[in-house]
């Protein structure tokens, strides 16, 4: 059987970093690709995400399938149906859940975006991709953000 990564995202630029990443190793190791979206249903402050969905009689959780299948198609598009699914998820702790993803697909990699947000707003928010690092059952490749052009 194919290798699986566990590639996860927000729908931010960061998480499309990774996803761009998680495409070249697919493609390169000829892999299957499991993308997930972990959201905190409490946390969601989103209006401007949120009000498209809601005009078309959509919820969030709907909305986030949509974007997720934009993203399977986007990135994914070489793949197999068969080798690439996708969900999300709602979860007050994002790294327990993508662990609990990768532990439940026997995940060989994940892979996702770090926003490398440092002191004290860290400790504020947390570090989805550090708390993941610690927990992951296999590997864990952390995207970050590209530098801003200095010029």
């Amino acid at each position: 059987m194919k290798p699986l990564i566990v590639v996860c995202t927000d729908f931010s630029a960061c998480s499309d970093l990774a996803l761009e990443r998680t495409a070249e190793i697919a493609r390169r190791d000829e892999t299957r690709v499991f993308i997930i979206h972990v959201f905190d249903p409490k946390k969601l402050k989103r209006p401007a995400a949120r009000a498209p969905a809601e005009r078309e009689g959509r919820g969030w959780d709907e909305e986030s399938m949509h974007l997720l299948k934009q993203a399977r198609h986007s990135y994914f598009g070489h793949l197999d149906d068969t080798d690439v699914q996708y969900d999300a998820r709602p979860s007050a702790s994002p790294s327990v859940e993508i662990c609990r993803v990768a532990t439940e697909t026997n995940a060989s990699l994940i892979v996702l975006g770090s926003h490398g947000r440092t002191g004290v707003l860290r400790r504020l928010l947390g570090s989805v991709a550090e708390n993941t690092v610690r927990h992951a059952p296999c590997s864990v490749f952390v995207v970050r953000e590209r530098a801003p052009d200095a010029g």
